[in-house]
């Protein structure tokens, strides 16, 4: 039971430092060793299942019905670590045009300590109403996400800077696209109220 407490410990604390110093983080980040499994399960899990947490309490709030909500968790759990996932894969089989050789743990280092940003912007935005202020703001905040992506690169990459922008730019876009594509799929099976 204390593992498991210290482990959530971690990953929330990794997730705050993300947020509020990520160049730092980073350097941390790059003196590890982790594999695929062990960031999921140390970090991923944890950080999606509180933003999925937040999504169905923000659908609980907007629909009145608690079997939309708990649905809502579901469809943003699966959603987004398939959206994860998918990156990581496509990721990989486009090292080769930015002249990388990657390990595949390194790859889900940058998308999920990366997207774990967008996951806390996007969840909070769900619980705002569609189109309330608070809800825009927040969706202009998950693009912070490509600023921790870009100051994640250098350290864990071997990768030339004319490159940089290019690969800054079609990871951002995986991690974007690829979880609200999942979302908005899952939602029309589920029947749920689709918002962005």
């Amino acid at each position: 039971m204390n593992f498991r407490i210290q482990n959530t410990i971690y990953s929330f604390s990794r997730w705050l430092n993300l947020l509020i110093e990520p160049k730092k983080e980073w350097e941390a980040i790059a003196l590890e060793t982790p594999n695929v499994k062990s960031i999921f399960i140390y970090f991923a899990f944890p950080v999606i299942a509180v933003s999925s947490l937040l999504s169905s309490i923000g659908a609980f709030i907007h629909t009145g019905s608690l079997s939309i909500g708990i649905s809502q968790f579901v469809v943003s759990f699966i959603s987004l670590n398939l959206g994860f996932l998918t990156a990581g894969k496509m990721i990989e089989l486009l090292a080769p045009n930015f002249q990388l050789q990657i390990k595949t743990s390194t790859i889900y280092q940058l998308i999920v300590y990366s997207g774990a940003v967008f996951c806390l912007f996007h969840s909070f935005a769900k619980l705002f109403s569609p189109y309330s202020f608070l809800n825009q703001i927040c969706l202009v905040f998950e693009l912070y996400f490509i600023r921790v992506l870009w100051l994640g690169i250098s350290p864990l990459l071997p990768i030339a800077e004319n490159k940089k922008p290019g690969f800054t730019i079609v990871a951002s876009l995986l991690i974007l696209v690829l979880p609200l594509i999942f979302d908005r799929m899952f939602s029309v099976i589920f029947t749920l109220p689709v918002t962005i």
